[in-house]
């Protein structure tokens, strides 16, 4: 069986060190945030202590950026697709991709391990059994300028 959405314990990267070295370069990945390649056996899950698995995919087709800031919050919420958590569009705001995508198949064979302080500090991590709030709250601060770079140079279709 390949990786699907209840079975992470069987999805393994594809990548070549080759292909991670390019990848890093073109999407300027801070290199203090120690990326590495998984080995060709190593699962998604369970998580390397200290890391964060990158899908490379999210970057191609949704114009995401590492570190993650509160930019990103801009454009997405988190929501709940049955017991995973994602990401969707918030309605009304402009797009920072060229290529917005509803679905996206065979993306967690591209993975890499990021130190997990390229996560925000405020980020809580969630199980199916709490509750979430999608909203950007009263309080929400976030870069307006890098926001609407990233609209007005929107990742190619």
């Amino acid at each position: 069986m390949g990786p699907g959405k209840d079975n992470l314990s069987d999805s393994v990267s594809v990548l070549t060190q080759r292909q991670l070295d390019k990848f890093i370069r073109d999407y300027r990945i801070p290199l203090d945030f120690n990326p590495v390649l998984p080995s060709k056996d190593e699962t998604v899950y369970p998580f390397r202590q200290g890391k964060f698995p990158l899908y490379t995919r999210v970057c191609n087709f949704a114009n995401y950026r590492v570190p993650f800031s509160n930019v990103f919050r801009y454009f997405y919420e988190f929501i709940t697709a049955g017991d995973w958590y994602t990401f969707a569009h918030r309605k009304g705001i402009p797009s920072p991709s060229g290529d917005e995508r509803s679905s996206l198949k065979n993306w967690k064979d591209n993975f890499f391990w990021l130190d997990d302080r390229c996560l925000p500090v405020e980020m809580v991590w969630r199980f199916k059994d709490q509750s979430m709030s999608f909203d950007l709250g009263e309080g929400f601060v976030f870069n307006h300028e890098l926001a609407r770079a990233l609209i007005d140079n929107q990742s190619p279709p």
